[in-house]
């Protein structure tokens, strides 16, 4: 795919807001983001986020693991899910970078001239631009699960859930942005809730689903309900999230 086309497309992603954007090229001191995932012990930069979450929250390592890896998901899946939605073309993740010495060092950067793929138009394909999606975002969060459960014990359908959670969260920024764009982004959002690249080996249905008003209508209201908790209803003065399975039962 021609460098221009993705700078592109990576320039309009930057002005829906600072969670979709991403360096061009990655800045000096930019270190490989997969080197998050490594054994715990010497410098561990996934352990240190853990802790500072916790001391954030209230000390619960098990709570702050899970939040974690929803703030760490929804960094790896806004750019390229509304890449994939609005404009057809998949970033390609594998020299994903990050700046531990910027003012946010959880920042996503690509080197110069990033590597892309075009993926199926989501207007009329969104199964088949979800599929390509939802197995490049497993080459990131498959090896962060198992980082998170070398260090603390949390449920893989808490930490798949939250992943869902993450890219409903980057589908209500295009409904505020880029609204026109709604059936292009709640159609891919919709096939990536199911897919089993993203589920992983728990069964369909288990991490959550797109629910519609009036399945009829385009412009009709809709929400993700997904089906487990992120655990932050434990943290003390915390409550529920808008979509989490508690919220019916309360």
């Amino acid at each position: 795919m021609p460098d221009g086309r993705v700078g592109a497309v990576l320039a309009d992603l930057a002005t829906i807001g600072p969670w979709f954007a991403v360096t061009v090229p990655a800045p000096p001191g930019a270190v490989r983001w997969d080197a998050l995932y490594a054994a715990p012990g010497g410098d561990d930069p996934l352990g240190r986020r853990i802790d500072e979450v916790a001391a954030a929250l209230g000390g619960d390592r098990r709570v702050a693991a899970s939040v974690a890896v929803q703030g760490l998901a929804a960094r790896l899946v806004s750019p390229p899910y509304a890449a994939v939605a609005l404009h057809g073309v998949l970033p390609r993740l594998g020299g994903l970078r990050r700046d531990p010495a910027a003012a946010d060092p959880w920042a996503p950067a690509l080197p110069a001239a990033p590597a892309a793929v075009a993926v199926p138009d989501a207007g009329t394909d969104p199964r088949g631009a979800a599929d390509l999606l939802a197995r490049e975002l497993a080459t990131h969060l498959e090896p962060l699960y198992d980082a998170v459960a070398a260090r603390v014990a949390v449920s893989p359908r808490v930490l798949r859930g939250n992943v869902v959670s993450a890219v409903a969260g980057a589908a209500r920024v295009l409904e505020a942005m880029r609204r026109p764009a709604r059936p292009r982004y709640l159609a891919v959002l919709d096939a990536l809730t199911g897919h089993p690249a993203l589920r992983g080996p728990l069964p369909a249905g288990a991490t959550g689903r797109v629910l519609r008003l009036d399945d009829a209508d385009p412009d009709t209201e809709w929400a993700v309900r997904r089906r487990s908790c992120c655990l932050y209803v434990r943290v003390p003065g915390g409550g529920l999230c808008g979509d989490c399975v508690l919220a019916g039962r309360r």
